[in-house]
């Protein structure tokens, strides 16, 4: 007798009975799930509810995105390894790279190069820079911040025009830390930049620094498109750099041991030798010195006699003479760059100076001013005791530093110094300086200096006016300093020299340093006329100052 099978009910031919279908999850596992949500966690909570509006509401098959997103996963992670194999082996074969550190300055080449390259500022990553006024000429004189004579704008207009002044404020866009490629001259480069952490194990403990470094790469089978970029840049570079004089000062360290470097500080405008009022005697003759020291046969000669290739050379004389002008000067006509060593810097030691001095280029100028107060009077000692007179006082001043008379000696001509560089030395009071500082081989040429002439002044006194107008008040001034803003009244050539010989003629010979006497005049650089007219009060105040020790000279005062 045929067994009968039990009666199959209506409800149970729903989807917990479904065969499941091929490479799709048994759909009775996501209704257990379901039924046990109460007690899952928030994330497997959010899965149901998630799986409840894609599988049961809206009809999708989860199993299939599931899937689809295991392949996209997989997808990347092999497209990821594949792209970093192919990519590891352009720039390993096909592929030249030159690495820049950040202390070199060719990597200020390259930075100014790349922040004037089209391609490289429209890329999406960027570092923005605010320009200093140093770094860039505001030539355009009528969007100046400016005020009226009388002083009465309107407050509106005083804050448009500060706005106007603000906006001027220029920025440059440099590449990001990391990679930044680009096309140039129809070859693929790809710059670098990033930080490297440098370990100094010189001490007891190491220390860490970081140091920023560029990696410049090209696809291309030799390194020549490297070299003519980094060479276009240093054209680009200098090009702009023509009309300005370098100037760098040492950046020392918080610690002994990490090392000492230069850093550029300022970018100053080429100064004439024509705007330095000094003697032609004193002018030509120092310019021709360092000029045949320059010359490539002079290199030469040096060589063969085996004569060290420096030149030193010592300005002394009373402040405000001129004596550090001159140099700027003289940088400005040689194109040279100046490096100013403050001896009175705290952590200088002997191997920071000594590495200093290492690190100057071949072509430039060395400047120490006023070496003299600096505190490196003695041979002996790391501590000295300075004694300055101001007025009528005596005050006692403890100079310490870490470096050595004779550490000093060995960085400026030491067996290792570096050859090709001009060193100056400024003091008030040569005679305080040792004889070994100043022997001949390491201070070669010695210029005094001193107060102004009848000659200077007259010749301060027309470059004050000359290329300009005199004002004449058209009111009277108010008390203190006047007011510098009235109408023009041309004066000629004639009228100026005639002037100044006026002026000239009230000021007694070595009087007053050049500084003084342009300060003087820079009070009144809109009224040669009352120039001349109070000299003479100014010349018997200055006379008073001088005679009771002061060394502070007379200021106009607003009473």
């Amino acid at each position: 007798m045929d067994s009968e099978l039990p009666p199959t009910s209506q409800h149970d031919s729903g989807p917990a009975r479904a065969e499941a279908q091929p490479g799709s999850f048994p759909a009775d596992i996501f209704d257990n799930l379901l039924a046990t949500a109460g007690r899952a966690s928030p994330l497997t909570q959010f899965f149901l509810f998630i799986y409840q509006m894609l599988g049961l509401r809206l009809g999708l098959d989860l199993s299939v995105i599931m899937a689809l997103l295991g392949v996209f996963w997989v997808t990347i992670k092999i497209g990821g390894q594949g792209y970093t194999l192919v990519n590891a082996f352009i720039e390993n074969h096909l592929m030249h790279s030159v690495t820049v550190p950040h202390d070199d300055e060719i990597y200020d080449h390259v930075m100014a190069w790349l922040s004037k390259q089209e391609r490289v500022i429209k890329t999406s990553r960027l570092v923005a820079k605010t320009v200093k006024n140093d770094d860039c000429d505001d030539k355009d004189l009528e969007n100046k911040l400016d005020f009226p004579d009388d002083g009465d704008e309107n407050p509106d207009q005083q804050r448009l025009n500060v706005l106007k002044l603000i906006s001027r404020v220029r920025h440059q866009y440099f590449p990001a830390i990391g990679v930044t490629s680009f096309w140039h001259k129809n070859r693929y480069f790809a710059v670098r930049r990033s930080k490297v952490v440098v370990i100094t194990t010189t001490s007891p403990f190491p220390l860490e620094t970081n140091m920023e470094e560029i990696k410049i790469s090209c696809l291309w089978s030799s390194r020549a498109p490297i070299d003519k970029l980094l060479l276009e840049a240093k054209e680009m570079y200098y090009c702009e750099m023509m009309e300005k004089t370098r100037i760098y000062r040492p950046e020392i360290m918080d610690h002994p041991s990490r090392p000492c470097s230069w850093r550029l500080a300022a970018r100053r405008p080429k100064r004439s030798k024509e705007s330095i009022i000094l003697p032609e005697t004193i002018k030509d003759s120092l310019m021709a010195d360092i000029r045949e020291f320059l010359m490539t046969k002079t290199e030469r000669w040096y060589t063969v006699r085996d004569i060290p290739w420096r030149r030193g050379y010592l300005l002394s004389g009373p402040p405000g003479t001129g004596k550090t002008s001159l140099v700027a000067a003289i940088a400005a006509r040689f194109h040279l760059d100046i490096y100013t060593l403050n001896l009175t810097e705290p952590n200088m030691t002997d191997a920071g100076l000594l590495r200093l001095f290492r690190a100057l280029p071949r072509r430039c100028m060395v400047l120490i001013e006023d070496i003299d107060v600096s505190g490196v009077l003695q041979r002996n000692g790391d501590s000295k005791v300075v004694e300055k007179n101001q007025g009528t006082t005596n005050r006692r001043a403890m100079i310490t530093e870490s470096f050595s008379f004779s550490g000093l000696l060995n960085a400026i001509d030491g067996v290792a110094a570096q050859e090709g560089r001009i060193l100056i030395m400024t003091t008030n009071r040569p005679e305080l300086l040792d004889e070994a500082l100043i022997r001949p081989g390491r201070v070669d040429f010695k210029v005094e200096f001193h107060n102004a002439t009848k000659e200077q002044s007259a010749a301060l006194f027309c470059r004050m006016y000359g290329d300009s107008t005199s004002l004449k008040p058209n009111k009277p001034a108010s008390k203190g300093i006047e007011d510098q803003n009235n109408d023009k009244v041309s004066l000629s050539q004639k009228e100026i020299t005639e002037l100044s010989e006026a002026f000239s003629k009230k000021i007694p010979d070595r009087l007053c340093s050049p500084a003084e006497i342009q300060e003087f005049l820079l009070s009144r650089k809109q009224d040669s006329q009352k120039a001349v007219d109070e000299v003479e009060s100014w010349v018997e105040k200055m006379k008073e100052q001088k005679n009771s020790g002061s060394n502070v000279g007379y200021f106009p005062t607003v009473q």
